[in-house]
């Protein structure tokens, strides 16, 4: 009987062996991802990104992980570019504007007036017409997307005075504007003044005066509460803001087939989400807003003043962007209306 013992009980303790020794090696196997972004608490994104670890996980049956690192936490939109750039940050989610920091290239989808619709925009960015631009991305600054859509809103701008129908009724007035060429040549294009001023500056200076209006989605004019110190809306549309999910292509391709599949899907899973959140929000911001009267909302404005302001604006801007990738876009958005 003792012997018998013994023999189980050595037995057992080669099954238990054993069964670490294979945890240990399906732990030592896995990748762990490092995503790291700029959103906040209360936006669509950053509930969204939160999820991607746990779904990533277990379709790769734990092969894959990832460590989300939200608000900011790792560095701004552009510090966050460089680190993924050199490998330091897996996974970033800027937006287009913030991308052209390293290919300028990136802005054209920030153009004013370029899109008329989402579905244009996605039929553009994800298509032919933006592919060498992501080329010439990996090539230069190793790295690839894995979604190329992330959908945050149109802009719009809002001010403080007399009402905003046209272009002409824009003449003189002091606009905020990010520090990007993009914005600049178009409020030039109003014959606005373009003032950048940080974004954490933006409302104290349009409670101040010191700027007449801004121009932001829907989600930000709602969120920062801009409705308390302008007192109106004017409903341009005149840029898509979009993100971008970007990785470091090193690290892409260090990856096996099937879970560099999984990554793409989920990630593009995640943007639809995203897409149909994010509008619903903005909907249902907007109603609030026009409601509850806490700003006039103008949508009875003069469209084709604008865009046709906004040619000359883009057309300042080739030389920037270069001149192949913009017209090829450009021929793209009219075979996509035609």
């Amino acid at each position: 009987m003792k012997k018998a013992k013994s023999f189980l009980t050595a037995a057992t303790l080669t099954l238990s062996s054993g069964a670490m020794m294979v945890a240990a090696a399906n732990a030592q196997a896995a990748t762990s991802l490092r995503l790291a972004h700029t959103f906040n608490p209360g936006e669509a994104s950053y509930e969204l990104l939160n999820t991607l670890g746990d779904r990533v996980e277990e379709r790769t049956n734990g092969e894959l992980k990832i460590q989300v690192f939200p608000s900011e936490q790792l560095g701004s939109e552009v510090q966050l570019l460089q680190q993924s750039k050199n490998g330091s940050v897996d996974i970033v989610v800027p937006g287009y504007s913030g991308a052209s920091t390293l290919l300028p290239a990136m802005e054209i989808s920030n153009a004013p007036f370029i899109f008329q619709s989402w579905d244009e925009a996605r039929h553009i960015l994800e298509g032919e017409a933006y592919q060498p631009i992501f080329d010439e991305l990996k090539e230069q600054h190793n790295l690839v997307p894995l979604a190329k859509t992330w959908y945050w809103g149109w802009r719009n701008l809002t001010f403080n005075g007399d009402e905003v129908h046209s272009v002409e009724d824009m003449k003189g007035l002091k606009v905020r504007v990010p520090e990007s060429p993009a914005w600049v040549e178009m409020v030039k294009a109003f014959d606005a003044s373009p003032t950048p001023i940080p974004f954490s500056e933006v409302y104290l200076a349009l409670q101040q005066g010191t700027v007449d209006g801004q121009e932001n989605p829907i989600p930000t004019i709602y969120s920062r509460k801009f409705y308390e110190v302008q007192d109106q809306l004017v409903m341009s549309k005149h840029m898509l803001q979009s993100q971008v999910v970007l990785m470091n292509s090193q690290k892409f391709e260090s990856l096996s087939d099937s879970n560099q599949e999984i990554l793409r899907e989920v990630v593009q899973e995640l943007a639809q989400e995203n897409y149909e959140l994010q509008t619903e929000r903005e909907a249902s911001m907007l109603e609030e807003l026009r409601a509850g009267g806490q700003i006039n909302v103008i949508e009875d404005i003069d469209r084709a003043s604008f865009e046709q302001a906004s040619e000359q604006a883009r057309e300042n801007l080739v030389d920037r962007w270069g001149e192949e990738d913009y017209r090829r876009v450009m021929t793209a958005i009219e075979d996509y209306r035609n």
